[in-house]
């Protein structure tokens, strides 16, 4: 689900799964578990849509910022990931909506 979301998980997170993890990596991709590939299940995960065409169904103009600011807070690595500060400072707390506010 989070790859269908969020997109593939990065090659280099892959190769370093350990042996508990390989069982869920298949020729360097992240495979279904086991038991979970009725054709229910993997038509449910189909349907999810990708993370902006989710925001775009729910979100006003600011659904931009909105998507950049969760695209780095749900990056898989989390050295490429936004820090809770970054986030903070993020356009789409600090661009006119302070003065909405009021």
């Amino acid at each position: 689900m989070m790859e269908r979301v969020l997109g593939p998980l990065p090659t280099h997170m892959l190769k370093k799964a350990d042996r508990h993890a390989e069982k869920y990596v298949r020729k360097g991709r992240l495979d279904w578990p086991e038991g979970a590939t009725s054709r229910e299940s993997i038509k449910a995960v189909m349907k999810l849509p990708r993370l902006q065409n989710l925001i775009m169904q729910h979100v006003d103009h600011s659904a931009g910022d909105l998507i950049h600011l969760l695209q780095g807070l749900l990056r898989y690595d989390p050295l490429e990931r936004v820090t809770a500060r970054a986030a903070l400072r993020h356009p789409f707390f600090t661009r006119d909506n302070l003065s909405r506010r009021y």
